[in-house]
């Protein structure tokens, strides 16, 4: 009975019950330790994974066509790879960049399935990573292309862009800058304040041309042979309208570079355009308008050479003819006709002419001789090339007519008491007769010595005086080029933008500049007082010269005589765009394109120059001053390219006064300053 009674007071069973209860709970709470040291681990690898992905894609942000979504599929893929757990699943679900900070930042949650706390209906356990990588760009290239155009002597222009520019240049080279003493306009470097590294600044002044320096004549990528389609726009070797003769025998034609040695006047350092020929598959994409490297052919960089213009037909006359010959037979033609162009003495070569003279005056004596134009021997040699005269000229068909200037008589004078005539001739000949046109490209002319020659007269007529300073870390280099620049000139934004573009581009024709890439800001600042101007306008040249050329001056872009030229016996460059173009190339009646339509022209050409500088990385300002006084285009229109040429907005300013230069500068370079530093 003691036995039953005790089995009846034994509670040891119920604790089987309960153990059986709770070894679930207890198996769960022991499995979850094992389930989150799993999730802890894996977030630990999915940390690092993501720490990488920020480190090994930050650098993207700086290059042109960033996109934030194609970068956080990488990340996502770099994350999965290095957890290397099939189970794990990993998602970036927030991307944010900061492109002044270069900073990458990265929130990503990784979901793991659970072992242990499954049995208790828990099924996955998630955790969240978070990354950034910051790193603002090592270097600074900054581009300052200044307006140097005539404008920029009115309301003291010029003088306040030099001050602003030094100003501007010390912020960026210097630690510490202050006031210039006794000159608000300007400032200085702190006295012992050190130079910051990696800043490097380059300057393109520009007007109707950009000067590449003459240092560069033999550069590699300067046109020496005529491999561009537009080096012998408006020469022509021959006298002969019918036809196009490049080389015959000995002659090759004269390169521009020949020209101006046969001229004696040194190359002032100044390029054409190159051809508006397309270089991409982007609408902005044109010879013109981008970088593509100078190899051959049309990419390679023609010197400018302007030519001497026929008499009466534009202002940049710089070769005389010789006045011995008699203008009452020759008329403007003596002025384009000096002795170098004569047809020298070739077999039969012959001019046969006559002499006229008549009684006037009070004592009824013989006034001086006049000449009546004289027949060409039709018995003259045609096609042959000669060194009299000049080296290797070439001599086409006969001309209409001719003169002569030291001739030989066969007969005395004979006639009426008041009107005597002679006969004479000569071997060596005046050739006259020729067109407007062929009096204006013949290369002849510059054989002889030519006139004095001006800034705006000669070959080098209009080539902007201060050449592209390159990058440099050198401050005095960069401040002498600043001073050294002169205002004189029209203006032509599109080839002062383009040049800036390839100063900071790498590789030729400039190749200081560094690869585009996280290393290197690249910064192009465009200043002009105004507008693009083109002159195809009656108050600066007549009715003659805009429609035997299009406009009244040569410019970067020649003549629209020039452009999509189709005549077969033209060196105009063929069907090659330039800028404009004459209604008709026969130049029957022929008629140049508007002044409004070539300064159109010029407007977009300047915006998809900056266009593609910016798909390739710079970031670009632009500084319009005084644009509310522009006359070839409206206010509107010229603030509304502005605008668009700079990277965003508020990066185009528009200053009303020159007295505002400095602060704009100044505002701007305090933008860049901060791109200096490394972190």
């Amino acid at each position: 009975m003691r036995l039953i009674g005790r089995f009846g007071r034994d509670e040891s069973g119920v604790f089987a019950v309960v153990f059986g209860v709770m070894a679930i709970v207890l198996v769960a709470l022991s499995g979850a330790v094992v389930d989150y040291v799993t999730l802890e681990q894996t977030r630990s690898r999915a940390q690092t994974a993501l720490d990488a992905a920020a480190l090994a894609l930050q650098p993207e942000i700086f290059e042109p066509g960033y996109n934030e979504e194609a970068v956080r599929l990488k990340a996502e893929a770099i994350m999965i790879e290095r957890i290397g757990d099939q189970r794990v699943s990993a998602r970036i679900e927030d991307v944010e960049t900061v492109l002044e900070d270069g900073s990458l930042y990265f929130r990503a949650r990784i979901t793991m399935p659970t072992i242990f706390v499954s049995l208790v209906g828990v099924n996955s356990l998630a955790a969240q990573v978070e990354a950034e990588a910051t790193r603002k760009k090592l270097e600074l290239e900054v581009v300052m292309v200044l307006d140097n155009s005539g404008s920029m002597k009115d309301e003291s222009r010029m003088t306040r862009l030099v001050e602003a520019a030094r100003c501007a240049t010390y912020i960026l080279m210097y630690e510490t800058v202050v006031p210039a003493p006794g000159n608000s306009n300007t400032c200085i470097p702190e006295t012992g304040a050190a130079l910051v590294e990696n800043v490097r600044i380059g300057i393109v002044p520009f007007t109707m041309f950009v000067n590449v320096g003459p240092d560069n004549a033999n550069k590699a990528w300067m046109d020496r042979t005529g491999a561009s389609s537009i080096h012998f726009d408006n020469f022509d070797n021959d006298d002969d309208e019918d036809r196009l003769v490049l080389t015959s025998g000995a002659h090759t034609f004269p390169t521009r570079q020949a020209l101006f040695a046969a001229t004696g006047e040194a190359w002032r350092g100044c390029v054409v355009a190159r051809p508006h020929v397309k270089s991409g598959t982007e609408a902005s994409q044109y010879l013109d308008t981008d970088d593509t490297k100078p190899t051959t052919g049309d990419t390679l960089f023609v010197p400018m050479f302007s030519p001497d213009m026929a008499y009466g037909t534009g202002s940049n006359n710089y070769i005389n003819g010789n006045a011995i010959i008699n203008s009452s037979y020759a008329g403007n033609e003596i002025y384009d006709a000096p002795p170098v162009c004569d047809r020298p003495a070739q077999g039969a070569t012959r001019c046969d002419i006559e002499e006229v003279r008549t009684r006037w005056g009070s004592n009824y004596a013989w006034g001086s001789p006049s000449l009546n134009r004289g027949t060409v021997h039709t018995n003259s040699p045609i096609n042959f090339v000669s060194s009299s005269l000049y080296p290797n000229a070439f001599y086409g068909n006969l001309p209409p007519s001719c003169a002569c200037r030291n001739p030989t008589y066969t007969t005395n004078w004979s006639g009426t008491n008041t009107r005597e005539t002679r006969l004479g001739y000569c071997n060596s000949f005046v050739p006259l007769g020729l067109s407007v046109r062929e009096r204006q490209e013949r290369t002849c002319k510059y054989y002889g010595a030519i006139g004095s020659t001006t800034f705006s007269t000669g070959p080098n007529a209009d080539c902007t005086r201060t050449p592209i300073l390159p990058l440099t870390d050198n401050p005095a280099t960069v401040i002498n080029t600043i001073n050294a620049m002169t205002a004189e000139g029209g203006t032509n934004i599109h080839e002062g933008a383009a040049w800036g573009f390839r100063v900071l581009s790498p590789g030729e024709p400039f190749p200081e500049g560094n690869e585009y890439g996280e290393a290197t800001s690249k910064v192009l600042i465009i200043m002009t007082d105004g507008e693009n101007t083109d002159y195809n306008l009656s108050n600066h040249c007549n009715a003659t010269m805009r429609n035997l050329n299009g406009k009244c001056y040569n410019s970067a872009y020649g003549f629209p005589y020039n452009s999509m030229n189709s005549k077969a016996s033209s060196t105009s460059g063929g069907v090659v765009e330039r800028l404009g173009r004459l209604n008709n190339p026969s130049e029957t009646g022929a008629v140049g394109v508007s002044n409004a339509s070539l300064v159109a022209e010029m407007n977009t050409r300047t915006a998809q120059t900056c266009a593609n500088a910016k798909a390739a990385g710079i970031t670009v300002y632009t500084i319009g001053l005084a644009t509310d006084k522009v006359s070839q285009s409206t206010p509107a229109v010229v603030q509304a390219m502005l605008t668009n040429c700079a990277s965003t907005p508020d990066r185009a300013r528009f200053p009303s006064q020159s007295s505002e230069l400095k602060a704009t500068f100044e505002a701007i370079a305090n933008d860049l300053s901060a791109l200096r530093l490394a972190r």
